[in-house]
């Protein structure tokens, strides 16, 4: 199950941790891929849903 998980989120995750400095230890990836997504999802309810609808 955790080779499963690790194939599945770590091609979205690795972009993040090229970026992300050292925290000892600490991997706060997962953390900012969930606000990205969820900007990302306002970002698209705010302004692109009203044109569609």
């Amino acid at each position: 199950v955790s080779n499963m998980l690790f194939r599945l989120t770590e091609p979205a995750l690795r972009p993040i941790r090229r970026f992300l400095p050292d925290l000892g230890g600490i991997d706060i990836s997962p953390i900012i891929l969930l606000l990205i997504l969820f900007f990302l999802r306002q970002f698209l309810l705010t302004t692109v849903a009203p044109l569609v609808v």
